[in-house]
C-alpha cells in the first residue's frame, strides 16, 4: 500500500494583509487620537462679567480731648453783636441822607462855619452842616452833614472835595471838606415788622457770629483744621413784631465751640474703616478716597467733644480675586457660570461665548478660558 501525504499550503500574502490590517489600525487609532486633541485644543470660552464701580460711605465716632481717641483741642469763646435790619414786604420813602465830612483849614486863621453852611460837590449835589464848628488854623475837624435835598440823590459815594458856596474865591480854596465814607438815608425802607423778620434776622445774626468767632479761633489753630458750633444762643429785637418802622436792630450773645483734630490721624483713619468695609480679596478699593469730619456732641465741663468722621470712597471688583480663579468654571456650562457671577457683589451683567459653538461647558484647560472684567458705563 503506498502511503498518502496531506500538504497545507500557506498562501504568500497572508502576512501583508496581517500587517495591513495592523497598519490601518494604527492610522484609525491615530487620526482619532489627533481629531480628540484638535477637538479638544479647539475649545474656548469667554467670559466677559460686567461691573460697576460703587461709591460706599463708613461713619466713626471719636473722641476729642483728655484720653481721646483724637489728638486734638476743645475750646469755646463769647461772641456779642448787634446789627440793624428791615422788615421785608416794606416800602421805600425819600428821607434826607446823612454823614461825615472832614472839614479843611490851610489858612492861618481859624474859621467859624455856622450850622446850615453849605457845602457842595462838583457834581452840585448840596450838603449841609448839621452843627456849628469851629475849623481851627492849619488843622481839620469832622463835622456831621445832611443832603438839601429829600431822596436818592444824596446817596453819594466818597467826595475828593466839598466847596464852601459861602466863603470868599479866595477861602474856598484854602478851606474845604472832604469825606471817606458814603452818603446814605436817601430812601428809608418803611414797613410792618413780622415775627418771620425778627426771626430770620436772629439766624442772620448767628452766621455772622460764627463768621467771626472763626476768625478769631484761626490764629490759635497752630494750623490744624477746626469744627466749629454755636452754641447757648440768644438774640433779642428791640421792637416787638406789629410796629411800622424803617429798620429794627437785634443783639445776640452765643459761645462759639471749636474744636481742632489731627489731620493725618483722620485721613489714616478714614483709609482703614474703608478698607474694612471691603469684602475680603473680593474688591479693591481706589486711592483717592476723601472724608467729612463733623461735631456729633460734646461735653463742656470734661472739656472733650465727638467728632463724625465720615470716610468716603469708590468699591470696584477685584480682577484678580480668587471668585474669579478660571478653574472655578471648569465644566460648567453658561447657566452656571452666570447663576455663580450674579451671585457675587458689584456684578452686574455676565456674558458667555463658547467655540466652537457646538460645545456648550467650560474646557478644563486654563489657556482655553478667558475671563474678561470690565467696568459697565
Amino acid at each position: 500500500m503506498t502511503p498518502h501525504h496531506k500538504e497545507t499550503n500557506f498562501s504568500a500574502d497572508q502576512p501583508v494583509r496581517f500587517y495591513k490590517i495592523i497598519a490601518l489600525t494604527f492610522l484609525v487609532l491615530t487620526l482619532v487620537l489627533f481629531g480628540a486633541i484638535v477637538f479638544i485644543s479647539s475649545k474656548k470660552a469667554t467670559i466677559t462679567i460686567s461691573t460697576k464701580a460703587e461709591p460706599v460711605n463708613v461713619d466713626k465716632l471719636l473722641t476729642v480731648g483728655p484720653g481721646g481717641d483724637v489728638e486734638g483741642m476743645v475750646t469755646t469763646t463769647i461772641v456779642k453783636l448787634s446789627k440793624k435790619f428791615s422788615p421785608t414786604g416794606s416800602v421805600q420813602e425819600p428821607a434826607i441822607a446823612e454823614g461825615k465830612v472832614t472839614l479843611y483849614n490851610d489858612s492861618n486863621t481859624a474859621q467859624s462855619l455856622v450850622a446850615t453852611t453849605r457845602l457842595l460837590t462838583a457834581e452840585g449835589v448840596l450838603f449841609r452842616l448839621k452843627n456849628r464848628e469851629m475849623v481851627p488854623a492849619k488843622g481839620q475837624v469832622v463835622a456831621e452833614v445832611y443832603a438839601d435835598q429829600v431822596g436818592a440823590s444824596g446817596n453819594i459815594g466818597p467826595v475828593g472835595k466839598f466847596t464852601i458856596p459861602g466863603l470868599t474865591a479866595d477861602k474856598q480854596k484854602e478851606i474845604y471838606g472832604k469825606s471817606t465814607e458814603a452818603m446814605t438815608g436817601g430812601l428809608k425802607i418803611k414797613g410792618v415788622l413780622s415775627a418771620d423778620d425778627i426771626k430770620n434776622a436772629e439766624n442772620s445774626l448767628y452766621t455772622e457770629m460764627e463768621k467771626n468767632g472763626k476768625e478769631a479761633f484761626a490764629s490759635r489753630a497752630e494750623g490744624k483744621p477746626l469744627v466749629y458750633s454755636l452754641i447757648d444762643k440768644h438774640a433779642v429785637s428791640d421792637t416787638e413784631a406789629g410796629k411800622e418802622i424803617t429798620e429794627f436792630t437785634v443783639s445776640g450773645s452765643s459761645t462759639l465751640l471749636a474744636v481742632s483734630y489731627d489731620e493725618n490721624f483722620m485721613k489714616q483713619k478714614a483709609q482703614e474703616i474703608l478698607k474694612n468695609k471691603v469684602m475680603g480679596d473680593e474688591e479693591t478699593l481706589d486711592s483717592n478716597t476723601s472724608y467729612t469730619v463733623a461735631l456729633d456732641s460734646f461735653d463742656q465741663t470734661k472739656q472733650t467733644a465727638s467728632l463724625k468722621l465720615t470716610a468716603t470712597g469708590v468699591v470696584r471688583l477685584n480682577p484678580e480675586s480668587q471668585a474669579l480663579a478660571k478653574t472655578i468654571f471648569f465644566g460648567k456650562s453658561a447657566d452656571e457660570v452666570r447663576r455663580y457671577l450674579l451671585s457675587l457683589d458689584r456684578v452686574s451683567g455676565v456674558d458667555i461665548k463658547f467655540s466652537p459653538a457646538w460645545i456648550f461647558t467650560v474646557p478644563h484647560v486654563a489657556d482655553h478660558v478667558s475671563v474678561i472684567v470690565k467696568e459697565a458705563e
